[in-house]
């Protein structure tokens, strides 16, 4: 499924996976977790690994969601959290890659940086990384199956 010479990804095609990364950090940048699981299909894949769980597996992960009902979970549990400090967030995604396609998904990485603003408190970086996605194709909609 490796992206050669002949597998040759429309323009739009590249526009779409620009976008749906673009509408994902948008819904997450504006407060609206809810609508987080609808970027995913019902049985996914969501992992927040470190550089240490990457060569020791995904025991050492910080997090590991399989569906979306894990996922309306987790938000609600940010909800009930007494430890949960309000704050907006910026998600900065670029250099989008994709490193495999076939008709039905493709395989994207994209390079991506979180900053944190807190109430009276200058805005922190909180994190950058690397994503190595799987995104499910069908018809004209992209769905992650897999975000790494």
């Amino acid at each position: 499924m490796s992206v050669t010479e002949k597998t040759i990804l429309s323009a739009e095609m590249r526009l779409d996976v620009q976008e749906i990364y673009f509408r994902y950090a948008e819904c997450l940048d504006g407060g609206r977790l809810q609508q987080w699981p609808e970027f995913f299909l019902d049985s996914c894949t969501y992992r927040v690994m470190t550089r240490r769980s990457l060569r020791m597996g995904p025991d050492e992960d910080i997090m590991i969601l399989t569906s979306k009902t894990s996922m309306r979970d987790r938000i609600v549990a940010i909800g009930q959290s007494e430890d949960y400090e309000p704050h907006v967030q910026r998600h900065i995604i670029s250099n989008f890659r994709v490193q495999a396609a076939s008709e039905e998904e493709l395989r994207v990485q994209a390079n991506f940086q979180i900053l944190r603003t807190f109430p009276d408190r200058r805005t922190e970086y909180f994190v950058s990384g690397c994503y190595n996605d799987r995104i499910s194709i069908a018809g004209s909609r992209l769905t992650f199956n897999e975000k790494l």
